[in-house]
């Protein structure tokens, strides 16, 4: 089988002091049976010592290096940079904590082949824990109030969510995406950090005329949280205070980008009220860190310069 028959891909991974889950991630890409693609390890400024151990395990794949750590956006548009200026054809975001089929890859380009009117694909996402369980078969959307979420979240797999279909968005747990489209729309939103940039990069495919599709015979595992979660209970709870800063700020940034007039004053006043309504119940549980993101969030989202 001749690699240069077949389009190539460059696959980004983003490394932040994870090397178990990263190991994980790049054996399983080791046993990937399509012919023609590259992987590209972005670390983001690890102190744990993975960047050395990784390249000692993995030395034909690129390693760009961070001093800081970027966040989602930045590691990932690091990555994307080097890529872009090589004659790739398609781009793969993959989290570090995912652990794919040996055959996931050729279903999702092969439709991006056949379909030029389509920007990007997914592939079905389980748990990696309970395989048996969905994490995300595609993004559902609500456009009134700016709402998005993970269709199939959590739902045992039994059959329903085996049709290929359009996707509202893409999650950045495992997007591919054709590298011209890249070039013509940008690449991700570096303000956003890390939550709902996937959300706001798909949004843009879709203002420029492209679809996007969720393609459910080609499958991954996602361990889910493993950067978010904090292994030990504290009296804030197991989810850092800045999550909830950037999951209540890009909220906001994503309805300033993308709402229509109407929908803005709708999703205005529901992401007020809920946020309102968080910050009581966490005030009543003494997790007063927490509410100062949340409330220091909103501000940001509403008044901070939110797009490129």
């Amino acid at each position: 089988m001749d690699p240069k028959s077949h389009p190539s891909v460059a696959i980004i991974i983003v490394n932040w002091n994870g090397y178990a889950l990263t190991q994980s991630c790049l054996i399983s890409l080791s046993k990937v049976s399509y012919p023609n693609f590259k992987v590209i390890l972005v670390d983001n400024g690890s102190v744990d010592g993975s960047v050395t151990k990784l390249k000692s395990e993995f030395p034909n794949i690129t390693f760009i290096e961070s001093n800081t750590n970027l966040g989602f956006t930045g590691g990932n548009n690091l990555g994307m940079e080097w890529a872009l200026g090589k004659p790739f054809d398609y781009i793969l975001l993959l989290n570090n904590d995912t652990i794919v089929e040996p055959d996931f890859l050729e279903p999702l380009v092969d439709f991006l082949k056949g379909n030029p009117t389509y920007a990007a694909v997914q592939p079905k996402i389980m748990y990696e824990k309970e395989r048996n369980k969905v994490w995300n078969a595609g993004g559902g959307y609500f456009r009134w109030l700016q709402m998005s979420w993970s269709i199939g979240i959590g739902k045992e797999d039994v059959g329903q969510y085996q049709t290929e279909k359009d996707t509202h968005w893409i999650t950045g747990c495992a997007i591919l995406i054709r590298a011209k489209v890249i070039k013509e729309i940008g690449m991700l939103d570096e303000r956003f950090f890390a939550y709902y940039e996937d959300v706001d990069w798909s949004l843009r495919m879709k203002k420029q005329g492209y679809n996007l599709r969720y393609l459910p015979q080609s499958k991954i595992y996602h361990v889910a949280g493993a950067s978010s979660i904090k292994p030990i209970k504290t009296k804030e709870g197991t989810i850092p205070p800045i999550i909830h800063y950037y999951r209540t700020r890009n909220h906001l940034f994503l309805i300033r980008n993308h709402a229509n007039p109407i929908s803005f004053v709708l999703s205005l006043l529901y992401q007020t009220i809920k946020n309102a309504a968080f910050v009581l119940y966490l005030a009543m549980r003494g997790r007063f860190n927490k509410v100062k993101a949340i409330l220091k969030g909103h501000y940001d989202g509403l008044f901070v310069k939110s797009k490129l």
